[in-house]
């Protein structure tokens, strides 16, 4: 079993209240995944959302509060996906706030969250439930880099440093780099890298978060076809070489084949044409022989 760790992601990602009526609704013809099943307080799912033509804006957690939705994203998407539900909201009775600063975010990864809080907990991938640490009420996630299961913690900010210490004594604190490197090997895609207006949701691997029998949203028509007709041309895959890599171009017999999107010394991300992965498992960067592991 490993050993508990976690990761201050307050500055990492950003957190958007939504209140109102349509709330759900509105979300539901935003992004991919059925919104629509959020209906008790507790509950939560992953979606993305996508442009006219169905490519990423953004990777998002949306969790079920009784009197709001708790929207998270990367700190640096965050404006334009509240011009983007601004853009969509015309009659609709929906409000957003900021509250990024005013809550923190603490991620913990352990293979068993009953080591850290003593009450037993048993709730499903996304979903949450409410707890008191030392005092402080705070929310706890279910969530999943891929493989990797970890715990999300939400709180109001003055109380971080509390949270912090009480972790402390359970679990070692991740520096940015470390917690990079997890997000690599894992092979787990991040905004601005494999998150972005270049891809989509299929090549990016994000099907556990699309629903494919909801009603329309944007972007839909192209990412159904894309699904329906076997279209997809790239796929996102977890890399290594001998050699510490870089971003930039990934070559198979003298054509570029892909693009690498992350990296932390030898260990990157990339997108690579769906072809090639059915040629052979080794490409080059530059004069280096790359390794290609699929997610």
């Amino acid at each position: 079993m490993n050993s508990p760790s976690f990761i201050d992601l307050t500055s990492t990602n950003a957190r958007l209240m939504l209140c109102g009526e349509d709330k759900v609704d509105l979300l539901d013809r935003l992004s991919t995944n059925d919104i629509s099943v959020l209906k008790e307080h507790g509950q939560g799912l992953s979606t993305v959302l996508t442009t006219n033509k169905g490519r990423i804006i953004d990777l998002i957690k949306i969790y079920f509060f009784e009197d709001h939705l708790l929207l998270v994203s990367d700190m640096q998407s965050i404006s334009k996906i509240s011009e983007w539900i601004e853009f969509y909201t015309i009659m609709e009775d929906v409000t957003q706030v900021d509250v990024s600063d005013e809550t923190f975010q603490i991620r913990i990864f352990t293979d068993d969250i009953n080591r850290i809080f003593l009450q037993k907990y048993d709730c499903e991938i996304d979903n949450f439930f409410v707890t008191v640490i030392d005092g402080v009420s705070v929310s706890v996630t279910r969530n999943k880099m891929n493989t990797k299961q970890c715990f999300d913690i939400f709180g109001n900010k003055k109380h971080k440093n509390t949270i912090i210490e009480f972790l402390n004594n359970f679990a070692m604190q991740l520096e940015s780099s470390q917690f990079e490197n997890l997000r690599i090997l894992v092979g787990y895609p991040k905004f601005g890298n494999e998150l972005t207006e270049e891809f989509n949701p299929l090549e990016a691997l994000l099907y556990d978060h699309i629903s494919f029998n909801k009603g329309c949203y944007i972007g839909q028509e192209v990412v159904a076809r894309l699904n329906t007709y076997n279209k997809v041309q790239r796929q996102m895959v977890q890399i290594s070489s001998n050699h510490d890599l870089d971003i930039g171009e990934i070559e198979f017999g003298g054509q570029t084949v892909g693009t690498i999107t992350s990296v932390m010394k030898n260990n990157g991300i990339a997108y690579i044409n769906k072809k090639i992965l059915e040629e052979t498992s080794q490409v080059q960067f530059g004069s280096f022989d790359v390794e290609i592991h699929l997610i």
